[in-house]
């Protein structure tokens, strides 16, 4: 796991009940009562909820209405006196990845201000056109969360992890036996064979890809926001949260955009990762 990740030692990692787990962990022992723990809008629904958990505050940094510009200065001063920043990468729901440019843009203000990077990577794998990693090495404090669930199709085996320093992971290890001992052992086994197959993952992003080629080309372009990386397709609607009503007496399941926060109320967000058949039937009733 520690060559997967490109760590020196497997000390950096702690293998977690899935990255479900990984989150809830990282929280409860970086953030104190009080703490401001900063989440783009949109991003994933649980994290407000894990930061309340651990007795911490949300604070929302916007994107723009089309999901992908930053006002950097805007973030800069909300990060200030914020202790982590929390969001995934690629997002959940929108797709969004950082150009290398954009990175360290971030990586001077989360430095100037000694602000936590905690990052969800559970979609680092399902990317479009080419890898884009990010180099965590240009910040100083990173906790990176990942799992096998959706790129290696783990999804029940619970198998993630969290990974950073070796003194930062050795006191959440601690942490972790106070909530569950360890991973299943079948599950760690079977996720080191898993880490080996790596025409399976580029299996899953070619599916995924030729799904949102069909949707780009099935949808009007101006009701969809083409996602640069994961298994999520936001489409533009006037409301969301009624868009998903209407949609679901049609027998389809989207989650409105309001649900990853304010900016993205005009969405709703559809997965892709089915297989075409049911994907065409969907779209034809979009």
């Amino acid at each position: 796991m520690a060559e997967y990740l490109g760590y020196p030692d497997p000390a950096n990692i702690l293998i977690c009940n899935g990255a479900e787990e990984a989150l809830y962990i990282t929280l409860q022992g970086l953030v104190n009562e009080g703490d401001n723990i900063a989440i783009p809008d949109p991003d994933y629904p649980a994290y407000p909820t894990l930061v309340s958990l651990a007795s911490g505050n949300s604070i929302r940094l916007s994107f723009a209405g089309d999901l992908c510009g930053i006002d950097f200065e805007f973030w800069e001063g909300l990060l200030t006196g914020c202790k982590a920043l929390l969001l995934s990468h690629p997002s959940n729901p929108s797709g969004f990845r950082f150009s290398a440019f954009e990175f360290e843009q971030l990586a001077q203000i989360l430095n100037r201000h000694r602000v936590i990077l905690i990052v969800d990577e559970i979609y680092k794998d399902l990317y479009f056109d080419f890898l884009n990693e990010p180099d965590y090495t240009i910040i100083n404090r990173v906790i990176r969360i990942g799992g096998l669930s959706k790129s290696h199709l783990m999804s029940g085996w619970r198998i993630g992890w969290l990974a950073g320093s070796i003194p930062e992971v050795t006191e959440l290890t601690k942490l972790k036996q106070y909530i569950s001992t360890c991973a299943a052992w079948p599950s760690q086994k079977l996720g080191e064979y898993a880490l080996t197959q790596c025409s399976l993952v580029d299996d899953v992003r070619c599916q995924l890809s030729d799904n949102r080629n069909l949707c780009l080309a099935t949808l009007p372009s101006a009701k969809v926001h083409a996602p640069m990386a994961g298994p999520y397709m936001m489409l533009r609607c006037p409301d969301g949260l009624e868009y998903a009503k209407d949609l679901l007496y049609k027998g389809i399941i989207t989650v409105p955009g309001i649900a990853f926060g304010e900016v993205a109320k005009g969405y709703v967000r559809i997965n892709i990762g089915v297989k075409p058949p049911l994907l065409e039937r969907a779209l034809a009733l979009l």
